[in-house]
């Protein structure tokens, strides 16, 4: 596996294109329902919209949101056997207080089953050890919302570092480039010019957490599921008037000696007083990661009771 740096949140958008001809190109192939395309004789852009999902910065900001505005956190992780015993679980409540430009998360519920630690108490499973560093910020942090870059860095370290960071990659980061992923880091690039032909694209309307939305779809192709794709599927709701992300949810996948996984994620935002913000991150991984037990693990985050601050 390989190293990547970032958070959540989310995580930011698909990926940006290498100049206008890509974006012309693959706007071409784009499926267009019937409202979308009769918005386009009312004066919607297809190819605009196109340029827009791939400079998204909406996504990576709802995350950054949840370091910075004060809302609760109720948070479920499971750990199972491959044959879907549970095995460990972690349950968690929290506040994130501010006061001026600090803010720090007060737990007041941990439950606590099963080997979900070592002896030295330190988490058995990398997805648990990246769950509990990118959700549950430690100590006093500095409240920060800015979009500093959409792409998420290559994080140096050790084996277990790239790991995680590789994790952050796939789960905020999807459809840019890892090249540092052997085999398959160029794979992840869904816009790339040897990899857009692999998949259909399809553009719709429909309604999402009580916003009217566009539909941004990308599918690979049926005779492509399987090793010259690791994006399977990847669907994203643009909200009508301004172009936040609503919504977002994606299968990757990839089987070889080296690398073996299958992720599932789905992210619901919401916009509370002009803040985009999440209402929860589902994430179901399955990864086989070389010299370590096989992680089966599921974990969800429900953000509510948010108190923007202006």
């Amino acid at each position: 596996m390989a190293a990547v740096r970032g958070i959540l949140l989310v995580a930011s958008s698909v990926i940006q294109l290498s100049s206008i001809a890509q974006v012309d190109r693959i706007a071409t192939r784009v499926e267009l329902d019937e409202v979308v395309i009769t918005a386009q004789r009312e004066g919607f852009d297809v190819e605009d919209f196109f340029r827009r999902v791939m400079e998204d910065t909406t996504f990576h900001k709802a995350f950054l949101n949840t370091r910075y505005h004060p809302h609760r956190l109720r948070s479920l992780l499971k750990v199972r056997a491959k044959d879907e015993r549970e095995t460990a679980s972690l349950y968690r409540t929290g506040f994130l207080h501010r006061d001026g430009d600090q803010v720090w998360l007060q737990l007041d519920t941990v439950h606590e089953q099963g080997r979900l630690r070592d002896r030295d108490s330190s988490f058995r499973y990398l997805t648990a050890e990246m769950y509990d560093e990118v959700f549950f910020p430690k100590g006093r942090i500095t409240a920060d919302n800015t979009v500093a870059s959409r792409k998420l860095e290559l994080e140096r370290g050790s084996r277990s570092d790239r790991y995680k960071s590789e994790l952050k990659k796939f789960m905020f980061d999807p459809g840019s480039e890892i090249a540092s992923v052997p085999f398959i880091g160029h794979k992840l690039a869904l816009f790339d010019e040897d990899m857009a032909p692999l998949y259909d694209f399809k553009i719709r309307a429909d309604e999402r957490n009580g916003h009217q939305c566009w539909v941004f779809s990308a599918s690979a192709k049926p005779e492509f599921r399987d090793g010259r794709t690791v994006i399977k599927t990847m669907d994203t709701w643009f909200d009508h008037v301004n172009n936040n992300v609503i919504a977002r949810q994606y299968r990757i996948a990839h089987a070889s000696v080296i690398l073996d996984f299958d992720i599932r994620i789905r992210v619901e935002n919401t916009i509370i007083d002009g803040a985009l913000v999440p209402t929860l991150v589902d994430y179901d991984g399955d990864w086989d990661i070389p010299f370590k037990k096989r992680e089966l693990v599921r974990f969800i985050l429900e953000y509510t009771g948010w108190r923007v601050i202006g």
